[in-house]
C-alpha cells in the first residue's frame, strides 16, 4: 500500500487464522487494523483521524504532540500531517537524541514535521497537555503522547461494532486510549484481554484515571469486570525487540497472512496464544492487530 494514500477504516477487515497451538480448540480471528494505512495504521489512525477534523475545524495553524523516540504515533502523525498538509511539532522525550537517532525519527523529519527533544522531567510535565496553545506566535492543537485525547477515545471507541460477537477480545496496551475504547464499547459477557507492553505498567489506575478525565467514569465502572490485564509480557519493556521475543514469535508458526510489530502486536499476541492454553473450553476470540511500524 502505498504511504501517500489517505487512510481508510473500510480496510478493516477481520479474518480466521489457526496456530499448532490452539490445542483447546478456539475460533481465531483477527481485526485487521493495521491494514487501514501502510504507516498511519490501527489504533494510530483511530486516535487520530478526530484530532485532524478538529484542527481543520478550528483553523488551528497545526498540531503538536509527544511520544517517544521510537513512538508509532509519532510516525503516524508526521505522516498524516503531511497527507492532509497540516503542520506539525513533534516534542520526543530525550534531549540526548537527534532525528538521526533511528529510522523512525529519520521519518518524522523527511515527512516535513518538526522535531523538538525534550529534557525528560521537561517531558514528563507536558506529555499530558490537550488543549490549544500558542507557540511560535501561532496556535496549535496540542495532543498528549501516544494520542491519549478525549477526540482519541472517540475514534478508539468506532473500533468494535454491534455485530462483533466474541468471548474475549484481545489488544496491546500503551496508553490505554486504545483498550478503553474496546472495553466500554464491547457488550458483556465479552472478556477484553489487554497486554501491557511497559514493564510495571498499572493498566487499571491508568484506565480509571483516563475514564475520569473524559467523564466516562459510569460506563468503566460497569465494564471493567469484564477487563483482565495481563502484564507478563512485555518482553522487559517498551521497544526491547530481544531475543525472546523473536524466538517467541518464530515458535508460534502463525498460520495467516499477517506481520506483528516486535514493540506491541507480537507481545500481546504471545501473551494472549499463551493464556489461551489455560482455557479448556473453546472460545471464540477477536485479536486486534493496532498496526504498528515495521522496519521503514
Amino acid at each position: 500500500m502505498p504511504k501517500s494514500s489517505l487512510p481508510s477504516i473500510e480496510n478493516s477487515i477481520i479474518e480466521s487464522f489457526n496456530l499448532p497451538q490452539n490445542i483447546h480448540g478456539h475460533e481465531l480471528f483477527i481485526l485487521r487494523e493495521d491494514l487501514i494505512h501502510s504507516l498511519i495504521s490501527g489504533n494510530k489512525w483511530r486516535k487520530l483521524s478526530y484530532v485532524i477534523s478538529e484542527a481543520k475545524k478550528r483553523g488551528v495553524h497545526g498540531i503538536i504532540t509527544y511520544g517517544g523516540a521510537f513512538s508509532n504515533h509519532l510516525v503516524a502523525t508526521a505522516t498524516a500531517c503531511k497527507l492532509y498538509e497540516i503542520p506539525c511539532i513533534l516534542r520526543v522525550r530525550g534531549n540526548e537524541l537527534t532525528s538521526d537517532s533511528n529510522a523512525y525519527l529519520k521519518h518524522c523529519e523527511s515527512e516535513g514535521a518538526l522535531l523538538e527533544f525534550l529534557e525528560r522531567n521537561r517531558y514528563k510535565d507536558e506529555k499530558y497537555t490537550d488543549t490549544v496553545i500558542t507557540y511560535l506566535n501561532r496556535t496549535w492543537l496540542s495532543v498528549p503522547e501516544g494520542g491519549a485525547s478525549e477526540l482519541g477515545l472517540k475514534g478508539c471507541l468506532e473500533i468494535i461494532s454491534d455485530d462483533m460477537d466474541f468471548d474475549i477480545i484481545a489488544l496491546a496496551q500503551g496508553t490505554t486510549t486504545t483498550s478503553l475504547g474496546v472495553l466500554l464499547s464491547s457488550k458483556p459477557p465479552t472478556e477484553v484481554w489487554a497486554f501491557p507492553v511497559l514493564k510495571g505498567f498499572d493498566s487499571v489506575s491508568e484506565m480509571d484515571a483516563l475514564a475520569r478525565k473524559f467523564n466516562r467514569t459510569s460506563a468503566w465502572s460497569d465494564a471493567k469486570s469484564r477487563l483482565k490485564c495481563f502484564d507478563s509480557y512485555h518482553f522487559s519493556g517498551y521497544a526491547k525487540n530481544n531475543e525472546a521475543l523473536t524466538q517467541a514469535l518464530s515458535d508460534l508458526k502463525i498460520e495467516g497472512n499477517f506481520e506483528l510489530d516486535p514493540v506491541y502486536t507480537a507481545k500481546a499476541f504471545i501473551g494472549m496464544i499463551s493464556e489461551l492454553q489455560n482455557i479448556n473450553q473453546p472460545k471464540k476470540v477477536l485479536f486486534i492487530h493496532t498496526g504498528g511500524v515495521l522496519p521503514i
